[in-house]
């Protein structure tokens, strides 16, 4: 009996000290685990900023070619304001003249992408917290892939009536238009740079106050 209640003895010492050996391992892995997530957090934390630093230095560089497509637009927009408000058969010829090299000017805009598209695709972007800056970053950037869409119309529709003109041109020597009163009449009369300028404000405005709110996050 005495050996009995000695053997129970110590197999309770023993589960005791087991238990209490088991409390310590998953103590310490719970220890570790947490120690590690703190560690990942701060390092996606690093990244998140790093990432939302770069869009900024990206919106930023917009900004400043929309600035730049918004200055080249002004002698077109002041050249299509001559045309609406002067008859066809009234035209100066000296003041179309003056005009005649911005009417043939084809220029393409890029706006870049490649940051936020880094950003999508980091598996970071899931840490912002404030989610209507993650939105109104989106839409930014749906804005810029439609305003590519018209960058490309624009040329192509630029380009066709610069083709237009050419083909008209009175190859006897004098350069003159035959059938037009003015270089890429259609095009100017029609307002398309004007169209163009405000949407390029447009994207500015937003690409602005983005870059705003992403000094403030930052």
């Amino acid at each position: 009996m005495n050996k009995m209640n000695y053997k129970t003895k110590i197999s309770m010492r023993t589960i005791v000290r087991y238990i209490r050996d088991f409390s310590i391992v998953v103590a310490g892995i719970a220890v570790t685990l947490y120690v590690n997530d703190k560690v990942t957090y701060k390092g996606e934390k690093k990244d998140l900023k790093r990432y939302l630093n770069a869009v900024k230095i990206e919106l930023e560089a917009n900004i400043r070619t929309l600035d730049n497509a918004i200055d080249d637009l002004q002698p077109a927009i002041r050249y299509s304001e001559y045309l609406k408000t002067n008859h066809r058969d009234s035209l100066n010829r000296d003041t179309i003249s003056n005009y005649e090299e911005i009417c043939f000017r084809l220029e393409m805009y890029g706006l870049k992408t490649n940051a936020f598209e880094m950003f999508k695709t980091s598996g970071v972007m899931r840490l912002v917290d404030d989610k209507d800056l993650l939105l109104t970053m989106w839409s930014v950037y749906s804005g810029y892939s439609n305003l590519s869409e018209l960058m490309d119309w624009n040329y192509k529709t630029k380009w066709e009536d610069i083709k237009k003109d050419i083909s008209h041109i009175d190859l006897g020597g004098d350069n003159e238009l035959k059938d037009s009163p003015a270089p890429l009449y259609n095009y100017h009369y029609t307002n398309t740079p004007k169209m163009m300028s405000e949407n390029y404000k447009a994207a500015r405005k937003i690409t602005e106050e983005m870059v705003i709110r992403l000094e403030n996050e930052l």
